[in-house]
């Protein structure tokens, strides 16, 4: 009976790595453009997010079954239980960058967005993303305890954009009518660095069972 239980839960690593790679993937496509790359690749981004959501959806059916069927009791209980949470953290950070994908085209000069910083904060997600998902597949603390300090960075990336656009508009810059869309574009990658945060915060939950974790909550909307 473990034995069956124990391949499940590998499958339930296995799909979390899938849906978290597509994640990358769509992050990598996001980092292209906004360091000025080109643009080309954004149009398949809806097809990416479309596989995450039904990986969202595999997911989730196979936790249900394993707590139905299985009735898991404490660190099995919390892996399962954090997973169903991070799927949900996963699937935003795929629809935030879809959302970023819509609002680029309407940006006119690729040097702007890496003026604002936008190519240091997608970077930073990036970074946040790979190390939660990586913490979870690996029960490592330290990584997910890593992931949380760097929500500060993404944080200061997000004033300073702020600041850098407040900038643009007083100067009557030449790129200042883009400043709500590049404003917005750092709202979304700043939403997406918190719920990168409560991907870890989720890991920590599925390894601590003191519920230590929870000291410092991450809310995302």
């Amino acid at each position: 009976m473990r034995t069956r239980f124990d391949s499940e839960l590998e499958t339930l690593y296995v799909s979390m790595i899938k849906m978290g790679s597509l994640t990358e993937d769509t992050l990598t496509v996001l980092q292209e453009a906004l360091s000025g790359k080109g643009r080309e690749r954004l149009k398949g981004l809806a097809d990416i997010s479309h596989e995450i959501d039904e990986k969202d959806r595999e997911i989730e059916a196979l936790c249900l079954r394993l707590l139905l069927r299985r009735q898991p009791v404490a660190k099995d209980l919390r892996t399962i239980s954090s997973a169903m949470k991070m799927i949900y953290d996963i699937e935003r950070i795929g629809d935030n960058a879809v959302d970023i994908a819509e609002i680029l085209p309407f940006i006119s000069s690729d040097e702007v967005t890496v003026r604002v910083g936008l190519d240091k904060m997608i970077e930073t997600v990036i970074e946040m993303v790979t190390g939660a998902i990586d913490a979870f597949v690996h029960s490592d603390a330290s990584k997910a305890a890593a992931v949380i300090a760097e929500d500060d960075k993404a944080d200061t990336a997000f004033d300073k954009a702020k600041e850098m656009v407040t900038e643009m508009i007083r100067e009557g810059d030449k790129d200042a009518e883009e400043a709500p869309d590049l404003l917005m574009i750092a709202k979304y990658l700043e939403r997406m660095g918190d719920h990168a945060a409560s991907l870890a915060r989720w890991v920590l939950n599925s390894l601590d069972a003191s519920g230590d974790w929870i000291n410092n909550p991450v809310k995302v909307e």
